[in-house]
């Protein structure tokens, strides 16, 4: 691929080359673009299509990003309805579709083109199976959006940058509308009320975010070229996907971990090229998140915790962006630690000297090769 193909990518061929990059306006949008989720008529209308279903199961399906907007939601939900939920990658459910798949599943596709071959051959055999579907993608006329019964589109429409940043917020959001709208007013009127709250959270706090994650970039060591990604539930979630984004954007070498599976031998690589992330806003496991960043420390590994507790016994000579404390943080903080996470990765992008939007495809054409090789013309 040659830079001509490259800039095809982008809106009349135009290729940022400063700040602010397309992936900062879309960092910036996410408020504005959950709040349209939520406008009263989509709300409406999902209440229209769901009413008379109550799930038994749910099943949430998607790739990349999709898959981890599939788990953020998942989590949620369980903890909420109380039923099974179960987050699934689209390849695994297509060819190992579960068993219990009947009239009282719910089965959400996300896809942000709508195009993902193995999502929509999910969808669509659920559909066979007799599940309620949803699909979700930032593209109404895609294939996903033409086999499900409850079809929603991202209000900001398709993401330009490469890498995603909005659309993996924004399709988790309408994922847990179309699994909580299913119950009374009564039960889903709070989770409209609490997410509210915690969008002009994240518009109150943008600025402070950006300005932090400047900061921290600018202090960390050029050395560094390794991640790794923790947080336990809602943060797992977050911490694939950051995983994600950093190898994307950065195209540096990252993994994630749950606060447990991480104590379980990854320190064996901590070294002074390693920066640590660690995503903390349940009040349940902060008490172990804190003796894990004090165990960090007795290596070289350079540590970033976002937390909604800043003032806890945290160990010395660390990074920290401060998110905002909410009511229920356990489910809700997965909001605002995604857009500090975001900015973060921008931040860490300008500092090494990377076009955020690109993916490397500007100084590496081959890769943008690979990725046409991996998906064909109307399969992703």
């Amino acid at each position: 691929m040659d830079l001509k193909k490259l800039c095809k990518k982008f809106p009349s061929g135009v290729l940022r080359k400063q700040h602010p990059f397309y992936m900062a306006d879309a960092i910036a949008d996410i408020p504005d673009c959950l709040t349209a989720c939520m406008a009263p008529e989509i709300l409406e209308f999902i209440k229209l299509v769901v009413t008379g279903f109550k799930p038994a199961n749910i099943f949430t399906v998607g790739c990349g990003t999709s898959y981890n907007a599939c788990q953020a939601s998942a989590y949620v939900l369980q903890s909420l309805l109380k039923i099974p939920v179960t987050a699934m990658d689209a390849y695994d459910f297509e060819l190992d579709t579960p068993p219990g798949i009947d009239d009282k599943t719910m089965v959400i596709g996300i896809s942000e083109s709508g195009q993902s071959i193995t999502t929509c051959l999910s969808l669509e055999k659920s559909v066979e199976l007799g599940a309620f579907t949803v699909g979700i993608s930032a593209n109404p006329d895609s294939r996903l959006a033409t086999s499900a019964k409850l079809v929603l589109t991202d209000p900001c429409l398709h993401e330009i940058p490469l890498g995603k940043t909005r659309t993996y917020l924004s399709t988790a959001l309408f994922a847990m509308l179309a699994g909580v709208l299913t119950q009374e007013d009564a039960f889903s009127a709070p989770f409209i009320a609490q997410m509210s709250n915690t969008i002009e959270s994240i518009r109150d706090n943008a600025l402070v975010w950006a300005q932090t994650a400047k900061a921290i970039a600018e202090k960390l060591p050029v050395s560094q070229t390794r991640y790794m990604v923790t947080g336990f539930g809602a943060q797992k979630a977050n911490a694939d996907e950051i995983r994600l984004k950093v190898m994307e954007v950065l195209g540096e070498s990252a993994t994630s971990f749950g606060l447990e599976e991480f104590t379980h031998g990854p320190s064996a690589c901590f070294k002074s090229d390693l920066t640590v992330i660690l995503l903390q806003t349940d009040e349940r496991t902060l008490d172990k998140a804190i003796r894990i960043s004090k165990g960090i420390v007795f290596s070289n590994v350079n540590l970033i915790i976002i937390t909604d507790h800043p003032e806890a016994d945290w160990a010395d000579n660390t990074h920290k962006m401060t998110l905002p404390k909410m009511e229920n943080g356990r489910l809700y903080g997965q909001f605002p630690a995604a857009v500090a996470s975001q900015y973060l990765f921008y931040s860490l992008a300008l500092q090494k000297g990377l076009n955020p939007d690109v993916n490397l495809e500007d100084r590496h054409p081959e890769l943008g090769d690979i990725y046409a090789f991996f998906f064909p013309p109307g399969t992703h």
